[in-house]
């Protein structure tokens, strides 16, 4: 565990939103010895256990408490050095983890251990049994105060100056500093906007292009979990995307990501019509095979989801001074990709970082995490909006039947006949590809590596004398004609 000593002057410090981003904040925060109140308004008891909370803790801030989850490498790293015990806690809960030796691909000969192997690793479990974990965990923090059932309606301001928040119940609480996290419906921009200054933050946002589905399983007593190198976990048809995903004590889920607006697909909703279609994906045999699990979930739908990004200081001048916004209500990308809760253990740990540094210097904070914004979590934000982007590209085509887009078209051949083989076989294309998708590196670091560039340029040339890329699936007429069938 790093060395980390308490701050020579302590702040007083609102938290807005007790979700990942809000819990996270305030557990680095307390531990650093700033005095933490968290405001967050569902008014809940916490469950008694992880399988309680699963079964019946009514999150309405976090509508994806039900899909599925994985804690990546960066959290699990700063979790690592910053609250041991938080997965400490999570194993004692049942966690899943993985660790490089058990996901090298099968074909991998040399499968030696390399440096740097002790930092890949990721944590599997259901996202709300992460939450009852923190949510434990910051509840008996020393220095921090949580009040639940209490909402904030305004921030409280000289001007573009906050001093804290003025709570629904009609008083105030009074800050050095106030985080607002609150999640992907955060009113962070209107309340800026009334305190009216000059310089006013900048919004912009792109459709990620997918709706996901997902159910939770739970194993039967004395199976195992599927091997997730045996047959892979997951894969894309073009028009429907699809993953299996490790949980907590005993459970696993499936995930379907199919592309917004396909009404037919929209089908699988239905539990019947669900089960027929996983049971055509090949990668999925092993988590489809008879007697293995049981459904504990209906299907769970999350939509309408977003790649948006805000920026709260223009020009280099702050929109407002002691107000720092992290989590989703700063950034947010597609969940697909998983990097949520990771964006916002950077920016806690960021946040711990720049009052380290600059103390009391508000102006100083403000242009510290719009540094740390810009150059740690933006560039996860544009290849998300690059990959959705392509990725919609695709679908559009193969659903029209016309020509794809050239650049998508490259990029997806690179990745199916170049990158993927290359991965399979060479052990140092797979760790830094496993460290790029755990954000341990730059998004960019993986495609401007020489040496990956070389290996899978290498294995794209040779794709005519390798066998076909295994059928992962049905087409899409087909698939629907199954489920149609099985529902009626």
């Amino acid at each position: 565990m790093t060395e980390h000593r308490p701050v020579d002057d302590p702040q007083r410090i609102g938290v807005v939103g007790g979700g990942m981003a809000g819990m996270l904040a305030a557990l680095l925060l307390a531990r650093d010895g700033h005095d933490v109140t968290v405001f967050e308004r569902d008014d809940t008891d916490l469950p008694a256990t992880a399988d309680e909370a699963f079964e019946g803790w009514k999150r309405r801030g976090a509508p994806h408490a039900r899909q599925s989850h994985a804690l990546l490498a960066r959290l699990r790293r700063t979790l690592q050095e910053r609250a041991p015990d938080v997965l400490d806690m999570l194993a004692d809960q049942g966690a899943t983890e993985l660790t490089i030796e058990r996901i090298l691909p099968p074909d991998m000969d040399d499968r030696a251990p390399r440096p740097g192997d002790d930092e890949l690793v990721l944590w599997c479990c259901r996202r709300l049994t992460i939450e009852w974990v923190l949510r434990t965990v910051v509840a008996d923090e020393p220095g921090v105060t949580w009040r639940r059932g209490v909402g904030v309606e305004r921030l409280v301001a000289d001007g573009t100056d906050v001093r804290g928040v003025a709570l629904d119940d009609g008083t105030e609480f009074e800050a050095d500093l106030v985080v607002v996290g609150g999640g992907r419906n955060s009113p962070i921009m209107d309340w800026i906007a009334d305190l009216g200054g000059d310089v006013r933050p900048t919004e912009e946002q792109s459709d990620a292009g997918i709706v996901y589905l997902s159910r939770f399983y739970r194993l039967r007593d004395g199976r195992p979990l599927p091997l997730l190198t045996e047959q892979g976990a997951g894969g894309d048809l073009g028009y429907l995307a699809f993953a299996g995903f490790y949980g907590d004590n005993g459970t696993f889920s499936i995930t379907l990501g199919i592309p917004t607006g396909d009404r037919e697909l929209m089908m699988l909703r239905d539990p019947v019509a669900w089960e027929a279609a996983v049971r055509t994906l090949t990668p999925l045999r092993p988590w489809t095979a008879d007697g293995l699990a049981d459904p504990i979930t209906d299907v769970e739908t999350m939509a309408r989801l977003t790649n948006r990004i805000r920026r709260f200081v223009i020009d280099g001048e702050p929109v407002a001074t002691g107000l720092i916004a992290i989590g989703d209500a700063a950034i947010t990308t597609n969940p697909w990709y998983g990097k949520g809760c990771s964006q916002a253990g950077i920016a806690a740990e960021a946040l711990s970082d720049a009052l380290r540094e600059h103390g009391r210097d508000r102006h100083a904070l403000a242009l510290a995490m719009d540094e740390a914004m810009r150059t740690e979590i933006e560039p996860h934000y544009v290849v998300s909006c690059i990959q959705d982007a392509d990725r919609t590209k695709l679908h559009v085509a193969d659903r029209e039947g016309t020509q794809p887009d050239a650049s998508a078209a490259a990029g997806r051949e690179f990745v199916l006949h170049g990158l993927l083989p290359a991965m399979r076989t060479d052990p140092d294309v797979f760790r830094k590809f496993f460290r790029s998708f755990n954000m341990l590196d730059r998004p960019d670091a993986l495609l401007t590596d020489p040496d990956v560039l070389a290996k899978a340029g290498t294995a794209l040339a040779a794709k005519e004398e390798r066998p076909p890329l295994p059928r992962l699936g049905p087409v899409r007429d087909e698939l629907l004609a199954i489920v149609s069938s099985a529902s009626n």
